[in-house]
């Protein structure tokens, strides 16, 4: 096959839509074409009523692109739908031209742009089930395949539970977590280098990065880490969204998310993003975490009313309108992640002893303190903390031994209501004899302030462009 002089391969972009909607159908599988490194030098779509059994595209069509794969010297076609085996190998026998599929192009991207050991062993896994039930499939090997599936899926779950144990320490440091998700290149990195005195990488690109960044910053006395997270993408395979569980993890724990959309973007494509984000925050179980809708790219964009129309009625939020790269309505956008945050408040007396100044001296460490009079015999005390920080600190002061009197224990009792169960912890022991202590934290009720992640009754007439096949 022929390619460049700069060495990237030749690759045509094909789709056949079923249900003929409007819009730019390949703008997302060139860009992610281009991330992986290929050319594209031609985009062809076909409207069809249902797949043929021996193509998946009409006759027609089929000849057409063979003749496009041949006038343009193409190497690689990029199928954006998902084929059988028997269609695959008429199509290459027909095209005689490499086919890859969405899927496989995300592999690609992951296999090249992982960092850490935990996405790198989950591709491995994703390559091999997805090798698993195909005509190449060598069944003679099903045993060791097996055996090392098996083995990598211990090995991800002891990294699991290490990361666990490390979720637990930072939530006793009294640092609340937000986190910023959105569609790919919302500019969520622009956002995280805005807040905070962190130099991410920007890039116009899709997946420049496959690592979790987390900086933190202080806003009205408040400790706040922030991590800047893989970007979501619109029908991403189950088995690859496994292999960014460090990224998608760090959603899951976030006290607020940031959800990020591009309001320089189309209407069309913020109404399949937007649901392709609420899909992807369901898909990882982050349906009881805050929700802050934030439309960025405000001063470059269009039709910004109409866009923060279409957003709050998928998230039955009013999005915070800002622009990340000029820094615009920032302090509106942090003054809101106050609001949401939970704060405990305590007032304590605590006995002026060894014992007492030890407890002090934690507490001086995890929380803001906004009075502190010394006694004789008691040290009055009072601070305050986010609501996971508070709810530990709780059972830890109920807990001590020391005759510690809370002041305000009837305000904290309602406000903990029935989260006031004591931590439970299990130990495993690696491979090389190392117990490790795992603590299975105790899960936040839902609040008021929380945005469950669903689809409501108003958000009907945007589901037309959820183009999931």
């Amino acid at each position: 096959m022929s390619s460049k002089s700069d060495g990237k391969l030749r690759a045509i972009l094909v789709e056949a839509v079923l249900d003929r909607r409007e819009g730019d159908h390949l703008s997302e599988l060139s860009e992610l074409a281009r991330v992986s490194g290929y050319e594209v030098v031609d985009r062809i779509v076909q409207n069809i009523e249902r797949p043929t059994p021996d193509y998946y595209f009409g006759k027609g069509k089929t000849n057409e692109i063979k003749g496009r794969i041949k006038e343009l010297e193409a190497d690689v076609v990029i199928i954006e739908n998902r084929l059988d085996n028997n269609q695959i190998t008429n199509l290459q026998k027909k095209w005689h031209a490499q086919l890859i599929d969405r899927f496989e192009l995300i592999l690609e991207i992951f296999i090249k742009k992982a960092g850490t050991q935990e996405a790198i062993t989950q591709i491995r896994l994703a390559a091999l089930k997805k090798m698993e039930g195909t005509k190449n499939y060598d069944f003679r090997s099903v045993h060791s395949r097996h055996t090392l599936i098996k083995k990598l899926e211990k090995k991800l779950e002891l990294i699991k539970k290490a990361k666990d144990l490390r979720r637990k320490r930072r939530m006793e440091s009294g640092f609340d977590l937000i986190a910023i998700a959105g569609y790919t290149n919302a500019g969520k990195s622009t956002l995280m280098n805005a807040l905070t005195s962190a130099d991410v990488e920007v890039d116009g690109r899709m997946f420049t990065t496959l690592n979790t960044t987390t900086r933190s910053f202080d806003t009205f006395g408040r400790k706040i880490l922030i991590t800047d997270t893989v970007g979501l993408i619109s029908r991403l395979p189950h088995v690859l969204m496994d292999a960014f569980y460090a990224t998608l993890k760090e959603i899951k724990d976030a006290d607020v998310v940031l959800l990020l959309i591009d309001s320089y973007d189309s209407i069309e494509n913020i109404k399949r993003k937007v649901l392709a984000s609420i899909n992807t925050l369901t898909a990882i179980e982050a349906y009881s975490i805050p929700i802050i809708p934030v439309l960025n790219k405000i001063d470059i964009a269009e039709n910004v009313e109409e866009k923060e129309k279409i957003v709050q009625a998928a998230l039955n939020r009013k999005p915070i309108k800002i622009s990340a790269m000029n820094n615009i309505n920032l302090e509106e956008l942090k003054s809101e992640i106050l609001r949401i945050l939970e704060t405990f408040r305590f007032h304590l007396k605590i006995p002026n002893n060894n014992e007492g100044m030890s407890l002090l001296s934690k507490i001086h460490n995890k929380t803001r303190i906004t009075n502190e009079i010394y006694h004789t015999n008691y040290i009055e005390l009072e601070f305050e903390t986010n609501a996971r920080l508070g709810i530990y600190l709780y059972n830890l002061i109920k807990k001590s031994p020391l005759e510690i009197e809370i002041l305000n224990k009837e305000e904290l009792e309602k406000h903990i209501e029935d989260e006031k169960e004591e931590d439970k912890i299990s130990v495993i022991k690696l491979e090389d004899g190392e117990e490790i202590v795992i603590f299975d934290l105790v899960e936040e009720s839902n609040s008021k302030n929380k945005v469950l992640i669903e689809t409501p009754d108003n958000l009907e007439s945007l589901t037309e462009f959820n183009n999931d096949k």
